[in-house]
């Protein structure tokens, strides 16, 4: 949390990209699996995303989408 303004390989904010598009990503990747297992077995997975307290530092109206890169805007909101 609160790490130095960067930009992942794929143009998106690093913060962003590892926080939200990581975790969504992963979790597409393992449904497919997720579902073969259970028809498999009978055994129902499940998938746990975990968040911290740290929700409670963000923009007031939420996440800023349409300026998900802009570094001015990339400040410590408490």
């Amino acid at each position: 949390m609160f790490c130095p303004y960067q930009i992942s390989e794929d143009g998106i904010e690093m913060q962003f990209a590892t926080n939200h598009i990581g975790h969504f990503l992963l979790t597409n990747l393992l449904l497919d699996t997720m579902n073969r297992t259970a028809k498999e077995t009978g055994i129902e997975g499940r998938i746990v995303n975990l968040s911290s307290i740290a929700h409670q530092y963000t923009y007031k109206g939420g996440i800023r989408f349409q300026k998900i890169n802009d570094k001015a805007r990339y400040v410590l909101i408490i």
